[in-house]
């Protein structure tokens, strides 16, 4: 095996992030960074943010491998990349044509009126990909990581609380949860298993898509969680979380910094008798691209990322919500 391992193994692949940066010469991509726990703001390469050390660096027979590292590449970050350019080329047209809509021939404007809606093959692909990203997210680990503490300080208060073996406390829990770098493994290895990442991609795919361009003069953030999540249904009971299939979720998923895809629960919508046409191209104004920017700032674990520094939505949302340093989504503690 190869003895110099990778170091920095992202979170969120880095030609996703790359979108909302600014190419350099030397061909990286710089983007402007907010940490929340230490209240930063700063620029820096994209290669250099949004990882976690080491992380999909296991032991093999005694020796360590970063091959799962690799395997993100290999398996799916060339694919994704290339079909991910191809879709946003083509949003990015439509909107382009519909502009300059008096300009257009009337064969034209005809075709134009033709393409109304995203294919489904391209919404079938981007849940797909959305719910890679979210797996292999920091706000994933991070869950996995604090209910295997809350477990496991449970199981030692209930030690504690009847007076039990402690010599076999470490053992009996290790068998009931495994250990943490057992925790690590499976969370890694659950990134590559197709079946799971097609059942998260069904909460996605079976929700009534707007694609929205945007028009405001603010440009849309991203951060390390991808996208927003929350909800629409105003009567929600305050003590239930919000999750992908909790009624009323509406999930946020920029692509780039002027096209984001916002994701409606389709049953609460026929419930409300509002009419919605799925995947249909929209434009974001002022007031929804500020809402977008809210959720994404909200829901990210420790960074938020914009193009361009512009971070007015961010500042005004942390003082209008009294948001502490070092904020987490409700998911993440």
């Amino acid at each position: 095996m190869n003895n110099k391992l990778s170091v920095k193994h992202h979170c969120i692949p880095q030609f996703y992030l790359n979108r909302f940066g600014t190419k350099q010469k030397n061909g990286s991509h710089q983007i402007f960074v907010y940490n929340k726990n230490n209240n930063a703001f700063f620029k820096n390469s994209v290669s250099n943010i949004g990882y976690i050390k080491n992380y999909n660096t296991i032991e093999i027979d005694s020796e360590k491998t970063d091959e799962f590292e690799k395997l993100h590449n290999q398996v799916f970050e060339r694919k994704y990349s290339k079909r991910l350019s191809k879709i946003i080329t083509e949003i990015e047209l439509v909107f382009k044509k519909r502009l300059c809509i008096n300009c257009l021939s009337n064969n034209e404007l005809e075709k134009l009126n033709d393409i109304v809606l995203l294919s489904v093959e391209y919404k079938y692909f981007l849940s797909i990909m959305l719910a890679y990203f979210i797996k292999r997210s920091k706000k994933t680990r991070y869950f996995e990581k604090t209910m295997y503490n809350e477990m496991y300080n449970m199981m030692e208060q209930i030690y504690n609380g009847m007076n039990l073996d402690k010599n076999k406390f470490e053992k009996n829990v290790f068998e009931e949860l495994g250990t943490k770098e057992q925790l690590k493994i499976a969370n890694i290895v659950s990134c590559f298993k197709e079946d799971e990442i097609k059942e998260l991609a069904k909460y996605f795919f079976y929700h009534t898509w707007n694609v929205g361009y945007n028009c405001s003069r603010h440009l849309i953030y991203t951060s390390d969680s991808v996208h927003g999540l929350t909800t629409t249904w105003k009567e929600k009971p305050a003590w239930m979380g919000v999750g992908y299939g909790t009624p009323g979720s509406l999930i946020i998923f920029p692509i780039t910094p002027y096209i984001c895809i916002l994701m409606y629960d389709t049953l609460l919508l026929e419930k409300k008798k509002e009419f919605v046409v799925d995947r249909n191209y929209v434009y974001l104004d002022e007031e929804l691209v500020r809402f977008i920017n809210e959720e994404i700032v909200f829901s990210a674990v420790d960074e938020v990322y914009s193009i361009d520094g512009d971070w007015k939505h961010l500042k005004d949302f942390y003082k209008k919500e009294k948001l502490p340093i070092g904020h987490k989504p409700y998911s993440v503690k």
